[in-house]
């Protein structure tokens, strides 16, 4: 890796944070969905529409931004990305109406190409274990950006309005951009125009969906995602009409799962040192089955606040291993095609994700409920999928 100049200290910071620019993009809105549907005098459920919108667009624009920096580089796909996601968060920002305010969420999910082409980059320098416990300290990085961007939301809020969120991802763009242009090395090898085709978009298609060391980790990471996904769109607005947590304090509440989550993912990278990736793998989903139970059991009860948040903290750490291992999977039979085959896998992600937080905005009632039951029924999906697909690739 060295040579690529990605073990630098600054570079593997940078990589963590366009990694997680995603989740922070999220995460940071949380505290105020709530908030944004009152101040525009729309349906409190129509806030988690800052949410389901930027998933659906994220998981449209990956199949986009894989593809194009496998063709054209990593450095000037990642520098268009983010100069679309800085001017997104700016007409974020300064919209004026509700309706204006989701379609510039919708470009901003669209242009949010960053955690794609890093992937990439690990895997044009990395392979195996070695890449596993990379993407796991870029997950352990992304996880620590996720437990300070709740926080900031809030403190956003307090401070200013729901509008300096959008102004603090603005400057957080331009900081990413400046990096790129000035510090950032290419790691794609030279440009293959040639692979930004419908030709050899079919060909690479057809080996990666037949392909069962792609298709079942990717499958399983998708849907543990989508659990997250469910909680997220939900998470606040349960905290405050179930639990009476107010949207202020929701940054801090939600700080904890973001330490579990950053928990499980340096978990990963030890447990990396000693056994290998199935192993873990293996580990990782008796985890999440066991939160998965958890969460269906609480559907038909009436849990504390501390046993609700208990239940997610729980889900959680299954899904700070589950992600990063679940990639690393997943990316092992890319071979020269490291950009599309993330691609594939973040859409995937990212449209499980959407799903999820549709069905959990839908089924939200005012309880627990919503936010418990999706993420039951995504992680025991998850947890049948590798069972099964392990059972199959045996026979």
């Amino acid at each position: 890796m060295s040579k690529h100049g990605l073990s630098r200290t600054d570079t593997l910071i940078f990589m963590g944070g366009i990694t997680a620019l995603t989740a922070v993009s999220v995460d940071i809105i949380l505290p105020t969905t709530g908030v944004v549907a009152r101040y525009f005098g729309v349906d409190a459920r129509y806030g988690a529409m800052l949410v389901g919108i930027y998933f659906i667009a994220y998981a449209i624009g990956q199949l986009f931004w894989g593809l194009f920096s496998d063709a054209f580089g990593r450095r000037f796909a990642l520098i268009l990305s983010l100069s679309g996601f800085t001017i997104a968060s700016l007409a974020c920002a300064i919209a004026p109406t509700f309706q204006i305010l989701i379609a510039a969420r919708f470009l901003q999910g669209l242009m949010g190409g960053a955690p794609i082409i890093a992937r990439a980059m690990v895997r044009d320098v990395a392979e195996g274990t070695e890449a596993a416990r990379m993407m796991t300290l870029l997950g352990a990085i992304l996880t620590i950006a996720t437990m300070f961007a709740p926080v900031l939301g809030s403190g956003l809020l307090v401070l200013f309005s729901w509008r300096a969120i959008f102004v603090a991802l603005t400057l957080l763009g331009l900081i990413f951009i400046a990096y790129t242009l000035w510090g950032l090395p290419e790691t794609g090898g030279r440009r293959r125009p040639e692979r930004f085709t419908f030709g050899f978009l079919a060909t690479s298609g057809r080996y990666l969906f037949t392909n069962s060391r792609f298709l079942i980790p990717m499958i399983a990471g998708s849907l543990t995602f989508g659990g997250y996904a469910g909680l997220m769109a939900v998470a606040a607005l349960t905290a405050e009409a179930r639990y009476g947590v107010s949207p202020q304090a929701f940054g801090a509440l939600f700080a904890l799962v973001a330490l579990v989550n950053t928990g499980g993912a340096l978990t990963a990278g030890q447990l990396l040192k000693r056994i290998t990736l199935r192993q873990v793998g293996t580990l990782a989903m008796g985890l999440l089955g066991l939160a998965a139970g958890t969460n269906l059991m609480l559907v038909v009860l009436s849990p504390s606040l501390q046993i609700f948040w208990g239940s997610i903290c729980l889900y959680v750490l299954g899904f700070g291993i589950i992600l990063p291992t679940s990639y690393a999977s997943a990316m092992e039979p890319a071979g020269e095609m490291p950009g599309f085959a993330a691609s594939v896998m973040g859409a995937s992600t990212m449209v499980t994700g959407s799903l999820a937080a549709m069905v959990s905005s839908s089924l939200y009632d005012g309880t627990h409920m919503a936010a418990n039951l999706t993420m039951g029924l995504f992680g025991a999906g998850a947890v049948l999928v590798v069972v099964i697909g392990r059972a199959l690739q045996r026979r």
